[in-house]
């Protein structure tokens, strides 16, 4: 019984996970190139909870997230990846072949 109880806790909390991420991920695409703190204010998150989603986003591959320094201080910029970097050179040179 405890066994069940337990596996019905993980899938809640990681279903709970990928609302955050894809709350998360349309905000970075309304606003690309923002910082995590201000996302995390847009949201109304907290900045751990914002970096964490973030950093599970970078990990799928969906965005890149990059230090950089701002007003003198270091700073993560986050931005979602283009459509063309979903594919392969060879199929970005199909696609340009089909369209001509």
């Amino acid at each position: 019984m405890r066994g069940r109880s337990i596996r019905h806790a993980i899938a809640a909390v990681r279903e709970k996970g990928v609302d955050t991420d894809l709350k998360l991920y349309d905000k970075i695409e309304e606003l690309s190139g923002e910082n995590i703190y201000k996302l995390s204010q847009a949201l109304g998150w907290s900045s751990g909870k914002t970096y964490t989603s973030a950093r599970r986003l970078e990990r799928a591959g969906m965005i890149h997230v990059e230090k950089v320094e701002r007003n003198g201080r270091s700073v993560l910029v986050v931005r979602p990846k283009t459509w063309n970097e979903y594919f392969t050179s060879k199929e970005l040179e199909e696609f340009k072949r089909m369209a001509i």
